[in-house]
């Protein structure tokens, strides 16, 4: 969750993941991020424990249980006789906290990318729209007038890494004050688009400009409570993010070209 602590924003991301401790830790977030950028792919069968064990130097009951947590996030699959392989993504626990941290936000293939700005124009505006309610109003305008101040503040030092961490807060925000605990859930998905669109976007300091604006915007459509222009106006944020993201996309398959 969102939260303010002693005058300063604080992110919370309530992580609802595998503890990174200790060598079961390392193995389940190595071998995970592993399988999810495709170093092993869907189908394949895993190399043997004792290839593991040399790999990271743990017991084979550590291996075992390590596959245990990948089997339950739905990664891999234990036959006998047949060894560990890897499930089809179609299996895969895509709500997992974890399961998302192993993409890689700079190296998002199209068709995720495709679903995640689906998910986004899904979730952001109806959330949006829900924060309008007379009993979330107050909470919401609070912790988002804060950001902004924040956001502001940051573009004005040229703290651009803040600026970035600001914007993807006011996302987060609108989904984690929505109060639908379902939509919520959603937050990680969202987060990781937005991670992706910072990096491809990353040099465009004009486009992370006019996005505060944007979010000057949304937060007065909150605080007057119109439900619908708040809607409309982060629906048409998301729109613009996507088409930025095709142009600088275009772009840049049009100078390997050229190159080529």
């Amino acid at each position: 969750m969102v939260m303010v602590k002693g005058g300063k924003f604080v992110l919370n991301l309530v992580e609802r993941g595998y503890s990174r401790a200790g060598i079961s830790g390392r193995i389940v977030h190595e071998l995970g991020r592993d399988i999810v950028r495709g170093v092993y792919k869907p189908g394949e069968r895993l190399p043997n424990e004792m290839a593991f064990i040399n790999r990271f130097n743990g017991s084979r009951t550590v291996i075992r249980e390590a596959f245990r947590v990948l089997s339950a996030k739905g990664l891999l699959e234990a036959r006998q006789r047949a060894g560990t392989s890897v499930r089809s993504r179609s299996y895969w626990n895509l709500w997992d906290p974890d399961v998302l941290s192993w993409h890689s936000a700079q190296d998002l293939d199209e068709n995720t990318i495709r679903q995640l700005f689906e998910l986004r124009m899904i979730v952001e505006p109806e959330a949006a729209r829900m924060l309008t309610q007379k009993s979330r109003i107050a909470k919401a305008v609070t912790v988002l007038e804060k950001n902004y101040f924040l956001m502001e503040r940051a573009w004005d030092e040229k703290d651009f890494e803040k600026v970035k961490s600001l914007e993807i807060s006011f996302h987060l925000m609108l989904i984690d004050y929505c109060g639908n605990e379902f939509l919520v859930r959603s937050r990680y998905a969202v987060q990781l688009i937005l991670q992706h669109c910072q990096h491809v976007l990353s040099n465009n300091g004009a486009m992370a400009l006019g996005a505060a604006r944007w979010y000057s915007l949304i937060l007065e459509k909150i605080r007057q409570g119109d439900a619908d222009a708040v809607a409309s106006t982060v629906k048409s944020l998301v729109v613009r993010d996507r088409e930025l993201i095709d142009q600088a996309t275009s772009q840049e398959t049009q100078s390997a070209s050229e190159v080529a």
